[in-house]
């Protein structure tokens, strides 16, 4: 089903993309491919430019943090720069332009561009679930998408993914995508405020923002989207060229990240602390006691999921993804085409090739 919404967010995001492209075609990716490698050998640890989509850090991204506070990169032999973006589509923009060599950024942005040629894939996951819903506060008298009509559903911004995911979820249930209001309500406080207030009915966010509103002692249910179930959220992408130039340095990327995984995992409240040190505005100003705990939460929600168990830190799962995609196309934002097209889950069994007794033996001694 297309909507001229979603059109008009296909074309804004394609045009910014496009654009990155267009710059580096003329030659703007000087820090990529063969060069980061020479300076490698001469320097010792391999640069790596990364570009992750997130306006600021969190206790969603305390694996991130991780990765460089327990020495993950270095071991790999590399140093790493990690730049922040407010979007996954400027984070993609960066890697399509050569800004980045690789980037964390949901689905959207990859799967837009593929048919622009923008030639962006995936090779590592990270959200292993995918991450917007729609959810209202306990008690509510919406009691399904179709009880939405007429309600206010507050958004971190009128543009954001969440609100398309909003709009998308009203037309799939067979309303218009104006049926409810979309109230901007930021983030943090304003999101927690706004409910509490009754200034919103529902919320459109991600995951980890829904544990921050639960930490504040707000109550939420799910309204569910079939379309979404079981859909992968998305992960680490680069450029075509990159993943075959640069494989050796995706795979010492991805297996020091999954190293943080497995630090996390066994460490919560470790990784906690490692995200402080490094970005203290993350620490806020409850009692530690209460933002350890807080924090905790968060984070467990992204180690959901992600196969410790079996050893598959990384994995791409095909079937989830096409649910991604096929979303997607139902909402008119791509033309349906197969996952396989901008992904490759070559890596992954590289990724886990280390000692997870060594890395949770390291967890069980951090402070």
């Amino acid at each position: 089903m297309k909507t001229r919404r979603a059109m008009k967010v296909v074309s804004g995001a394609v045009a910014i993309l496009c654009a990155a492209a267009t710059l580096s075609a003329c030659g703007s990716d000087s820090g990529s491919a063969s060069g980061s490698d020479k300076s490698a050998k001469s320097g010792g640890l391999t640069p790596v430019t990364f570009a992750m989509a997130s306006p600021s850090w969190n206790a969603g991204y305390a694996v991130m943090a991780v990765v460089e506070a327990e020495g993950f990169y270095k071991q790999e032999g590399l140093k790493v720069t990690t730049n922040l973006f407010p979007s996954a589509t400027q984070a993609a923009q960066q890697v399509a332009g050569g800004g980045a060599d690789l980037g964390l950024m949901t689905v959207e942005p990859v799967a837009i561009g593929h048919d622009k040629d923008l030639d962006l894939a995936y090779f590592s996951s990270y959200w292993a679930k995918w991450i917007y819903s729609l959810q209202v506060p306990d008690g509510s008298d919406v009691k399904s998408i179709a009880d939405l009509k007429g309600k206010k559903i507050g958004v971190s911004a009128v543009a954001s993914s969440g609100a398309t995911f909003a709009r998308t979820a009203l037309e799939l249930n067979g309303m218009s995508e104006n049926a409810a209001s979309l109230v901007p309500i930021g983030a943090g406080a304003q999101q927690i405020n706004a409910i509490k207030s009754g200034q919103v009915d529902a919320l459109a966010l991600w995951d980890i923002q829904y544990q921050i509103v639960k930490n504040a002692g707000v109550t939420l249910t799910p309204l569910p989207v079939k379309e979404t179930a079981d859909a992968w959220g998305g992960g680490f992408a680069t450029t075509r060229k990159n993943l075959k130039a640069k494989k050796d340095v995706l795979e010492r990327f991805g297996r020091a990240v999954a190293k943080a995984f497995v630090f996390a995992k066994a460490n919560p409240e470790a990784a906690i602390r490692d995200l402080w040190k490094l970005h203290p505005e993350t620490r806020g100003s409850d009692p530690e006691a209460k933002a350890l705990a807080d924090g905790v939460k968060v984070l467990q929600v992204r180690l959901d999921g992600q196969g410790f168990d079996d050893k598959t830190l990384g994995r791409i799962d095909e079937t989830a993804f096409t649910r991604s995609l096929d979303f997607m196309a139902s909402a008119g934002l791509i033309k349906k085409f197969p996952a396989k097209d901008v992904y490759t889950d070559a890596m992954f069994k590289a990724f886990n090739d280390f000692s997870y007794d060594d890395v949770n033996k390291q967890a069980e001694s951090a402070g």
